[in-house]
């Protein structure tokens, strides 16, 4: 699933190729995407709205189409937003479109159809992953004032513990092994066992890893793809993820392979305490 760095990156790139275009017209290929409202509310409302900025809150993507009104879009597993010249072929797996002025088109593309969408208008909807969003990696939010306390209380594996949407917005399965590599932490100790400093470092490397995804343009394994059809190339810098009974990069000793919460995990047994 993409996480905040290549949700970014597909801001960053998209956002040149529609700020400022109309929507003329939206055509939905498979309905179930759309959560809010129904599909044909989602057309009435954005055909003849202007796309004036191009935001993202965690890993959502947050396109501003009136004073009043928001088109979010969850990409989940495979979804991708990507921009390109009308006169281009539709896209593989295109699920929506949407035309805008000046001769560009706007495809929402899904291999395994998770993605979902949803036009906000004066506030008439709840998103329960949106609403509790916790603070972002590289925000001034995520601290060790805020954190501390929270771990106090938690009994769970530290990963477990920042894949929570509701404490960390933003971080996801790799770049949760990738910040417990960095920051020395076995992603199976108990959340409350961590000493402050050691939730500095922890803080510390989440941030890191996230710029570094941020700055390599996101990690792709199959499927993400930018908002241009970019691949990313996180991959090839990544410690852990990925990367089970390779050696370690920082002692040489082989990588360990687990399961925590259910989510695949690799770590160093001889880096990570």
């Amino acid at each position: 699933m993409p996480e905040m760095p290549e949700v970014e990156q597909v801001r960053k790139t998209l956002a040149p190729h529609i700020e400022g275009k109309t929507i003329t017209g939206v055509k939905i290929m498979l309905d179930r995407l759309i959560k809010h409202p129904t599909p044909e509310k989602f057309i009435e409302g954005l055909v003849g709205k202007t796309i004036s900025h191009v935001g993202r809150k965690g890993k959502y993507l947050v396109l501003e189409t009136a004073p009043n009104q928001q088109l979010i879009v969850h990409l989940r597993m495979t979804g991708a937003l990507i921009a390109q010249s009308s006169e281009q072929p539709e896209p593989a797996y295109a699920k929506i479109r949407f035309d805008l002025t000046d001769g560009v088109t706007m495809w929402f593309t899904d291999i395994r159809t998770f993605g979902t969408l949803y036009l906000v208008t004066d506030h008439d909807a709840y998103i329960e992953g949106y609403e509790t969003l916790g603070p972002e990696p590289l925000s001034a939010g995520l601290t060790l004032a805020y954190l501390a306390p929270l771990v106090a209380k938690s009994r769970k594996p530290i990963k477990t513990f920042i894949l929570d949407q509701h404490i960390i917005a933003g971080l996801g399965n790799i770049y949760a092994d990738e910040s417990l590599a960095l920051s020395g932490i076995l992603p199976t100790r108990q959340a409350n066992t961590l000493t402050e400093t050691e939730l500095v470092a922890l803080i510390d490397a989440i941030n890191a890893v996230i710029a570094q995804g941020i700055k390599n343009r996101g990690t792709t394994f199959r499927d993400y793809k930018d908002g241009e059809g970019n691949k990313g190339d996180n991959q090839n810098h990544l410690l852990v993820y990925g990367r089970g009974d390779e050696p370690c990069k920082k002692c040489g000793a082989k990588l360990c392979t687990t399961k925590v919460g259910g989510r695949g995990t690799v770590y160093c047994e001889h880096c990570q305490k």
